[in-house]
């Protein structure tokens, strides 16, 4: 089964995640918010009105649900021993504060191509709640609630998906030349443009973390 992954990193330079978690049962829902861009009205010379054509970010906030379960009736084994363990790893990649910048790691979520549209983010709200427990008072169930609210960066601007600018993102698992051609430029053909761009030997020779040029082209 192909689960989806929590991945922590310390910043949002394109390195590596120092952690990850993956969930034991997938969601069943996904909700996404995106706010509008509203347009501040300004005049012209005439006093006309006119309104502002540059959009400000607007980040996306994703809020997903799921189920951790150590009674032995699910199949999947949880990440951790015990419920509480699995919390507290939650707790520690995505909301406690970093000792140097004193801000909470950075995210990103993969699950086949549903998140593909998003970045880096931070999670801005992680609520569970225990909902079974054995003779001892232990958790043995949890409902786990998480928003991740995106950050502006380099990697998340709204128009980092257009095939007109370079992108520079970061090599994840199970990419290739061929899905980073699909992804990106909407056609598979283009792969050996991206390896001509980043003096790539072979359309096998890339590395998981590392960062990879994605040139404008023109179609």
């Amino acid at each position: 089964m192909n689960k989806l992954v929590i991945n922590a990193y310390a910043n949002t330079n394109g390195g590596s995640p120092f952690e990850h978690f993956s969930l034991q049962l997938n969601p069943i829902s996904i909700s996404v918010t995106k706010s509008t861009d509203n347009l501040k009205e300004s005049t012209d010379a005439d006093g006309s009105s006119t309104s502002a054509s540059t959009p400000t970010f607007q980040p996306a906030k994703i809020t997903f649900k799921f189920t951790l379960d150590n009674t032995g009736v699910v199949d999947y084994s949880i990440d951790g021993n015990s419920i509480k363990e699995c919390i507290d790893k939650l707790q520690r990649i995505c909301v406690v504060p970093n000792s140097s910048t004193h801000k909470n790691p950075f995210v990103h979520l993969t699950w086949g191509s549903t998140f593909k549209n998003y970045n880096y983010g931070q999670v801005t709200a992680l609520k569970y709640d225990y909902t079974f427990f054995d003779r001892n008072g232990d958790p043995l169930r949890a409902l786990v609630t998480m928003t991740v609210t995106e950050v502006d960066n380099q990697f998340n601007g709204r128009d980092f998906q257009s095939p007109d600018i370079t992108k520079i993102p970061m090599i994840r698992d199970k990419d290739n030349l061929v899905k980073l051609s699909v992804d990106h430029y909407e056609n598979k053909n283009y792969y050996l443009k991206i390896a001509e761009a980043n003096n790539l030997v072979s359309v096998r020779d890339l590395i998981n973390g590392k960062q990879i040029i994605l040139p404008p082209i023109k179609k």
